[in-house]
This record gives structure tokens, C-alpha cells and sequence, in this order.
């Protein structure tokens, strides 16, 4: 039985998390490199697929992509998820 859980269990680096507080401030973990950003719109790759955050006044406030942990502040309206991965982004954490 373990064994069937360890094998479904996501690894550490797959594992992904986001937490929206007032619609003011996103913190995600699970990130592995920023593939664009600008004052409306931050765009993210996971290993779970690309994240898109749009909005107005955004600001990327954490980036720690050595731990996968980051924190966008501003008024975010949307958040949009793809399948598609990207390999290579503005700030890429290098080991893929």
C-alpha cells in the first residue's frame, strides 16, 4: 500500500500550490521559471502546466525559484491554466 502511495504522490519539484488572499496577492510554490511579466499580466510555468495571472498594478513582490516560491501583489481579475510547457522563460531556474 505505501508503495501505491508513493508512486502516485507528486514529486516535491511537480508539487504546486496557490493561495489568493483578497484578490491583492497571489503566493504560488511549484514554479519553475517566469516566463513573462508586466504591470497586467505575469506568466508562470509549473511542472502542472503554465499559469497566467492578469490584472492591473502587478508586481512580482517574492521570487525564490530555487525553492519554486513566488508572491504577485496587485488587483489580479483572472488566472488561467494551460497544459502547454514552456522550456525556456525570463528567469528559468536552469535545471531541466
Amino acid at each position: 500500500m505505501e508503495r501505491e502511495q508513493e508512486k502516485n504522490a507528486l514529486n516535491p519539484e511537480q508539487a504546486h500550490t496557490l493561495t489568493l488572499n483578497d484578490r491583492r496577492q497571489a503566493a504560488l510554490t511549484g514554479v519553475s521559471e517566469v516566463i513573462a511579466f508586466d504591470d497586467n499580466q505575469v506568466m508562470l510555468a509549473t511542472a502542472q502546466g503554465d499559469i497566467a495571472l492578469t490584472g492591473e498594478g502587478l508586481h512580482v513582490t517574492k521570487l525564490m525559484l530555487e525553492s519554486g516560491q513566488l508572491t504577485v501583489e496587485g488587483r489580479i481579475d483572472s488566472i488561467f491554466y494551460s497544459q502547454r510547457k514552456r522550456r525556456r522563460g525570463l528567469f528559468h531556474r536552469g535545471d531541466t
